[in-house]
Formats: C-alpha cells, sequence, structure tokens
C-alpha cells in the first residue's frame, strides 16, 4: 500500500515541481529585466549572482539544509570547460535583456533545441525522428514570424541572445558527450560553476571597466526599496536554473 501511495503521489510531485520551476523560471526573467532597465552593469549583475549562488550552497552544506559535497580540485578541473561555456551563455542571455523584449527573449531562447538538433545530426549522432524535427521547426518558424512582427527591433540585444543560444548549444553538447557532470547532483553543478566562474568575471568586469563605477552605482541606489527587493529576489538566478533544466 506504501508502494502505491508513492507511485501514486509521484506524478503530482513532478507536476508541482514543473510549475514551480515555470513560475520561477518566467519571474526571474521579469527580474533581470527590471534591474537591468535601472542598473546597466551585466556583467557585475551576474558577478554578484554567481558570488550569492555560491555562498548561499556553501552555507546551506554546512547548515545541513543540503547534501552537497564538499568542494573536489579533480571535479573542478573537469568541469572548468563545461563552466565557461555555461558562464557565456548566462552573461550574452543577461546582456540582451538589456535591449530585447521579454517575448522576443523568450521566443528567441527556444531557438536552442533547433541548434542542438543540427549540431548533433552534423556531427553524426543520428536523425532524429519526425516528429521532433517537425515539432522542433515549428517552434523555430514561430520565433521567425514573432521577430519579423516586432516594432521594437534591436539588433546588438538579438545578436547577444542568438549568442547566447550558440554558448548554451555548445555547453548542452560538451555536457552530454564529456559526461563532466555525471554523478553530481543539481545543487552541485550549480556550486561548481559559481565557485569556478568567479575569477573569470572579476576579471572581466575590471578589464571592461565597469569596475568601480558599477560598485558605486549599486551604492547609489541603496535606497530605492524596490531595486533593492529585486537584487535579492534575482540572487542565485535562476538563469542557471533555465540552462541546467535543458540538460
Amino acid at each position: 500500500m506504501e508502494n502505491r501511495s508513492e507511485a501514486e503521489a509521484s506524478p503530482y510531485k513532478s507536476l508541482v515541481a514543473a510549475v514551480s520551476y515555470g513560475i520561477a523560471s518566467m519571474a526571474m526573467v521579469f527580474i533581470n529585466k527590471a534591474i537591468l532597465m535601472q542598473y546597466g552593469h551585466s556583467m557585475t549583475l551576474l558577478t554578484l549572482q554567481q558570488l550569492a549562488t555560491a555562498l548561499l550552497i556553501h552555507f546551506g552544506r554546512q547548515m545541513g539544509y543540503t547534501r552537497a559535497r564538499e568542494v573536489d580540485m579533480q571535479t573542478a578541473k573537469r568541469l572548468l570547460p563545461v563552466s565557461l561555456f555555461y558562464n557565456a551563455n548566462v552573461a550574452f542571455a543577461l546582456a540582451s535583456l538589456k535591449g530585447v523584449n521579454i517575448p522576443m527573449y523568450i521566443a528567441i531562447k527556444r531557438l536552442t533545441p533547433l541548434a542542438v538538433l543540427i549540431t548533433g545530426f552534423s556531427s553524426g549522432k543520428g536523425k532524429p525522428t519526425t516528429q521532433v524535427t517537425l515539432s522542433v521547426l515549428l517552434i523555430a518558424g514561430g520565433v521567425i514570424i514573432a521577430a519579423l512582427g516586432d516594432f521594437s527591433f534591436d539588433l546588438w540585444g538579438y545578436g547577444m541572445a542568438l549568442t547566447s543560444v550558440f554558448f548554451q548549444t555548445m555547453y548542452l553538447v560538451l555536457v552530454e558527450r564529456s559526461g563532466a557532470e555525471d554523478g553530481l547532483s543539481s545543487i552541485e553543478i550549480m556550486f561548481y560553476n559559481s565557485f569556478l566562474s568567479l575569477p573569470f568575471l572579476i576579471f572581466l568586469i575590471i578589464t571592461t571597466g565597469e569596475f568601480p563605477n558599477s560598485l558605486a552605482l549599486l551604492f547609489a541606489k541603496h535606497d530605492c526599496m524596490l531595486f533593492l527587493c529585486n537584487c535579492i529576489f534575482s540572487s542565485p538566478d535562476c538563469l542557471q536554473m533555465e540552462v541546467l533544466s535543458d540538460n
């Protein structure tokens, strides 16, 4: 009886988890867009989000809220190339939100399955089923139609979004072929991605000139409650959960 009740409860748990993820993922796109409309330093924002993610998971592990294992340097070395593609995807996704409206951002990101399909077929992975191919092509056709009717077309924003799609495709293909994330939970993958990205992100915000002006602007907005709430809710960022969910 217990096994039967657990089996019956499992689909409901899966449904709740899927709906919760969908709500959180959509909310994060709106929150990030709201932040970037007031705070244009997307690389600094990403750095703060990754720092918050790493710290939350670390202290969660220390306090027993998560079963994530301690940092292993061999695992970190194995995940380093994957982490670079992952962070490039998130960085370009955030940058695109500065110029692309939210519906078109979501639509463009839906081109990732088409890119993965083409990459897999061209590399000899095998031909997908007709149903899968038609479904992906239908989504891509919808994106093209939506783009043609986008009156707020921003070439730079579209370029950033498409570059994000490219890096997300490379991330997914590399993970599949290398098996770098095998044996790791989603929480552990998020931690390694955040932990490994910090040195590169700090280097980038310094070399691109965002720092220290970005921090000065951040402190200048400390009295804006709405902005502070958006920043808190955006850390850790669910854009990375969007990437992991496609894996």
